[in-house]
C-alpha cells in the first residue's frame, strides 16, 4: 500500500537525486519514501508524547512516577520496564531518582547521552577497554573520585577527574608492561 501521492514521489525522487542517491526501481524509490515516511511518524509520535509530559510538568512540578515500558533511564541509561519517574531532569529509574533526591548525584547529569559531563564505570570501561574491575579498583584506591548511585553503577564526572586521562593511561600502560609475552 502507498502512503504517498504520485506528485510526492516524484518531488522525492528529484531530491534523493540532487543528493546523488539512484533507485534500481520505482518500487525501490516508494518502499523507502514510505519507510522515511513512518519513520517520522514515529518521531512525531515520540515527541507528542514527550510534549504532553512536559505539560503534566504544569500541572505536577515536582514529577511524577510513570511505566517504563522500556524507556532507558536518563542517568544510569538502564531500560526500565517497571515504574519510573518523570521530572524537569527528565526519565528515570527509581534507583537513580533515589540518588537525586537524596543529593548523592545532581540532577543536572540526567540525560548526558554524549558523556560531555559524566560516564558510568562501565561506559569508561567501554570507552577505554580497561575491564570494569579495575575501574572499580582505581575507585576504591581514590584515583578516580566516583559517586555511587545504591544498587547502580558509578558516577564519574569530568568535573571531578580532570585528570582522568593520565591515569587511564597509566592503567594502560601498566597493562601493557604486565602482559605476558609470547
Amino acid at each position: 500500500m502507498s502512503m504517498l501521492s504520485d506528485e510526492s514521489y516524484k518531488k522525492y525522487k528529484e531530491i534523493s537525486e540532487k543528493q546523488g542517491i539512484k533507485y534500481k526501481s520505482n518500487s525501490e524509490l516508494r518502499d523507502t519514501a514510505d519507510n522515511l515516511v513512518g519513520f517520522f511518524e514515529i518521531l512525531m509520535e515520540m515527541d507528542q508524547e514527550e510534549q504532553s509530559y512536559k505539560r503534566r510538568l504544569k500541572s505536577e512540578p515536582k514529577g511524577f512516577s510513570m511505566r517504563g515500558n522500556g524507556r532507558n533511564c536518563s542517568l544510569c541509561n538502564k531500560s526500565i520496564s517497571e515504574e519510573g519517574f518523570y521530572d524537569k531532569w527528565g526519565f528515570k529509574c527509581m534507583n537513580c531518582q533515589d540518588a537525586i533526591n537524596k543529593k548523592k548525584i545532581p540532577g543536572s547529569l540526567c540525560g548526558d547521552y554524549e558523556h560531555k559531563k559524566y560516564m558510568t564505570d562501565s561506559v569508561l570501561s567501554y570507552k577505554t577497554g580497561i575491564h570494569i574491575q579495575t575501574i572499580r579498583k582505581l575507585i576504591r584506591q581514590g584515583k578516580i573520585k566516583a559517586r555511587k548511585i545504591p544498587n547502580g553503577p558509578y558516577i564519574i564526572t569530568h568535573k571531578d577527574n580532570s585528570n582522568i586521562q593520565t591515569i587511564i593511561h597509566q592503567e594502560k600502560r601498566k597493562e601493557h608492561l604486565n602482559k605476558p609475552k609470547t
